[in-house]
């Protein structure tokens, strides 16, 4: 079974969009846990808030069935395939890790945006503060630690996450 860490996003009827995507994701793959569900800025383009988080699935498909998995659920949530990058997201659904595992070509494994957006390391290393960087040959406990940025993040209350 692969080890798989999903990047999670919505700023289109956020908690609706979250809960959807986090359901079927648990019915696709075998669930194993969920950081805590962030606020934060958009980042690249004037629009709503997003929540963001990070969750830890298991499976035995391949990248490319998984892949596809996550773009079939972000289309049942309203997302357009060919939605520009920086725009408002119903459902933002991004493979961050896949095993140790590293492709340049699509889908991009570790994803960049680990180590470039605090919505993404915060809950990463939140929950695998002792998995290592892929690339970095650091934990995402002490990238998180050396991050430096500007983007600000709220954790949300978790009750209304129930039973995720």
């Amino acid at each position: 079974m692969a080890q798989v860490f999903l990047g999670i996003g919505s700023n289109i009827d956020r908690e609706q969009h979250i809960i959807s995507g986090l359901i079927a994701l648990a019915e696709h793959f075998d669930w194993r846990q969920r950081s805590r569900v962030f606020e934060s800025r958009a980042v690249g383009f004037d629009g709503s808030d997003f929540y963001n988080l990070v969750v830890e699935v298991s499976t035995t498909q391949s990248v490319a069935e998984t892949f596809s998995v996550c773009k079939h659920i972000e289309q049942q949530n309203g997302r357009a395939a060919n939605s520009p990058k920086y725009s408002p997201r119903s459902l933002d659904i991004d493979m961050l890790l896949y095993d140790d595992r590293v492709n340049t070509y699509e889908p991009q494994l570790p994803r960049a945006e680990i180590t470039e957006n605090a919505f993404v390391l915060w809950p990463l290393a939140e929950i695998a503060p002792d998995k290592i960087h892929p690339l970095q040959g650091k934990t995402f406990a002490e990238l998180w630690r050396n991050y430096r940025s500007a983007q600000q993040l709220a954790p949300i209350d978790d009750e209304r996450w129930l039973p995720f």
